[in-house]
C-alpha cells in the first residue's frame, strides 16, 4: 500500500498519480510568457500602424500577458498557460479578424505567428527546468514502485522531450499529450491515461494547476484530487481540490501494510 501525505492530509491506498506537465512538473512560467511576448511582436508586425494598439490589446488578454507594478506577468488561468497549441493558434486568429482580417486571412497569419522559434539554440525542454523537489518525488514513486502518468496541454514531442532531457523517462509510465484524442481537459482523456496505466480512476491521485486539471480529475472519477501552487510567481485560484500544495519538498510517499 502506498500513500501520499501533504501536511495531516494523507490520500491512498494510490495505485497510481497522474501530472499535468507545465507549471506543475516544469517550471514554465519565464518561457511561456517569452513566448507569448514574442507572438504578440510578430503579430504586430503583420497589420498596418493604425491596427496596432487594438490588436495589442486583443492579444495580450488572450494570451493571459498582464503589466503588475511595471513587471509583465502572465495569468496561470489563461490560454497561454493552460490552452493546447491549436487552441492558442486560433485564439490568435481570433483577435486578427476582430481588426479587420478575413478568417482565411486570419488563420494564415496566425499559422506564420506560431510558427516561429523562440530560441534557434535552446530547446523548450531546456528552458523549462522541473520545478524543486519534482525529481525526487518521482524518483521515490519509482523506487516504491508507483506509477506515474502525464496528461498534458503539451504535445506528446515536447512532453517526451521535457523527460528525456532532465533524464526523468523512466520514471514516467505513460503520458497523454494534445496531440492525441481524447485530449485534455476532456474526462475522457484522464480515463484512458489510467487504462494505459492499468488502473481504475478511483485508485488514482491526480496533480494540476488549473482548475481545467481539477474539473477533468472529478469527472473522470478520480479519487483524489490535489491543486499545485508553487508553478507560477501568481499563484493559480483554484477550486474543487482535496488538498493544496505549493512546495513538492512537502509532498511524501510511504509505503506501509
Amino acid at each position: 500500500m502506498i500513500s501520499l501525505q501533504i501536511g495531516l492530509q494523507r490520500f491512498g491506498p494510490l495505485r497510481a498519480i497522474l501530472f499535468d506537465k507545465d507549471g506543475t512538473l516544469s517550471n514554465s512560467e519565464a518561457f511561456l510568457m517569452a513566448l507569448a511576448q514574442a507572438r504578440l511582436t510578430t503579430a504586430l508586425e503583420q497589420v498596418p500602424m493604425d491596427l496596432r494598439p487594438q490588436l495589442a490589446s486583443l492579444l495580450q488578454r488572450a494570451y493571459g500577458l498582464s503589466v503588475d507594478q511595471g513587471t509583465p506577468g502572465l495569468d496561470p488561468g489563461g490560454a497561454t498557460a493552460v490552452a493546447s497549441a491549436g487552441h492558442n493558434l486560433i485564439s490568435t486568429a481570433t483577435c486578427l479578424t476582430q481588426v479587420g482580417l478575413s478568417w482565411s486571412e486570419a488563420l494564415a497569419t496566425a499559422r506564420t505567428i506560431h510558427a516561429q522559434s523562440l530560441d534557434n539554440h535552446r530547446s523548450r525542454a531546456a528552458l523549462t527546468p522541473p520545478l524543486p523537489g519534482v525529481q525526487p518525488l518521482l524518483r521515490r514513486a519509482q523506487n516504491l514502485g508507483l506509477p506515474c502518468g502525464i496528461i498534458s496541454g503539451d504535445c506528446r514531442q515536447g512532453i517526451e522531450g521535457f523527460l528525456r532531457h532532465w533524464d526523468l523517462l523512466s520514471a514516467i509510465a505513460v503520458f497523454r499529450g494534445s496531440d492525441q484524442a481524447p485530449a485534455k481537459p476532456a474526462a475522457q482523456a484522464a480515463l484512458h491515461l489510467c487504462r494505459d496505466l492499468g488502473v481504475e480512476p478511483q485508485h488514482c491521485l491526480l496533480c494540476g494547476d488549473s482548475g481545467q486539471d481539477l474539473t477533468m480529475a472529478r469527472a473522470a472519477g478520480v479519487g483524489a484530487v490535489v491543486g499545485y501552487t508553487g508553478g507560477w510567481r501568481n499563484p493559480p485560484r483554484l477550486r474543487g481540490f482535496d488538498a493544496l500544495v505549493a512546495d513538492w519538498g512537502a509532498v511524501t510517499l510511504t509505503a506501509g501494510t
